[in-house]
């Protein structure tokens, strides 16, 4: 997972429009049947804008960053819009107020969003469930503070929730702070309902760490043991290299974040590429 920027311009102006009318229809629906049933009835319109999602993320899962073209990709709502279920599946009053709104939905591969279980018969994939942190107050219809809220799963859209995550060899996910509690719940919470610890995607990013660790091998072959050996050949080689280890961890390029791990683990940081970060602030 990497931060995926959620840039406003690339969402139609005429559907903005669209949505911003079904928005005060909704609002405007006496009860809990009828916001239900008008949202099942408009439930076409989030995929009218999957295309302009899928840019935003170089065309890969927001959640697992796979570049799956196989499979069937979901406008998935973050924050579920008409039912929310926590772990032992206690069912709360969903998000209506949010079906509409652009900035709830994430792309999703089919497979981590979807309900499922794994080889060993535990439930998977994201589906309704939105796990809170104990005593959280959860936001509803008449009171609508989500900021209030501590979700327990990782949010791409949140330039701060990826960093808790990192792999490692093994293409593997893990707490990039493992000694804090908050943030092993958080990735170990992320990690279970969205299957990213699955065997194809752990492969993936296992053969992703090897191609970054056969690139940084020849990179460091380069390099003299000493400094004053470096010829003008040994600084052109160099700066060949750089630019295509730095385009493995690019936001376009599959599993970004494995590439960047390996980077940190071998002390190569500095050739990590994180332009999506710049806009962080926009």
């Amino acid at each position: 997972m990497i931060y995926v920027f959620q840039d406003e311009t690339k969402i139609p102006g005429a559907w903005l429009a669209k949505v911003t009318a079904l928005q005060d229809q909704l609002e405007a629906l006496p009860d809990l049947d009828a916001r239900k049933a008008f949202i099942d009835a408009n439930s076409t319109v989030w995929g009218e804008i999957k295309a302009q999602l899928l840019e935003m993320s170089s065309g890969k899962c927001w959640y697992s960053e796979a570049p799956d073209a196989v499979s069937d990709w979901h406008v998935d709502h973050f924050r579920p819009k008409k039912r929310a279920l926590d772990p032992d599946k206690t069912e709360h009053e969903g998000y209506l107020w949010l079906a509409f709104d652009w900035k709830n939905y994430r792309i999703a591969g089919s497979y981590p969003n979807s309900p499922h279980k794994d080889g060993e018969g535990v439930a998977r994939g994201k589906w309704d469930y939105f796990p809170l942190a104990p005593g959280c107050q959860r936001a509803t219809w008449n009171n609508r503070n989500c900021n209030a809220e501590t979700c327990l799963l990782l949010d791409p859209t949140n330039p701060e929730d990826p960093k808790l995550m990192t792999f490692d060899e093994r293409g593997l996910p893990l707490p990039s702070t493992p000694d804090l509690a908050v943030v092993r719940k958080k990735v170990i919470t992320t990690v279970h309902f969205l299957h990213l610890d699955q065997e194809r995607l752990v492969q993936a990013r296992k053969q992703k760490w090897r191609e970054v660790t056969s690139w940084i091998e020849e990179f460091r072959a380069a390099c003299p043991v000493n400094e004053d050996d470096c010829t003008q050949a040994d600084y052109d080689r160099i700066r060949r290299l750089i630019p295509k280890i730095s385009e493995l961890t690019a936001p376009n390029s599959p599993y970004a974040a494995a590439a960047r791990a390996c980077l940190e683990a071998n002390g190569l940081s500095m050739f990590i590429k994180r332009p999506e970060e710049n806009n962080i602030a926009a």
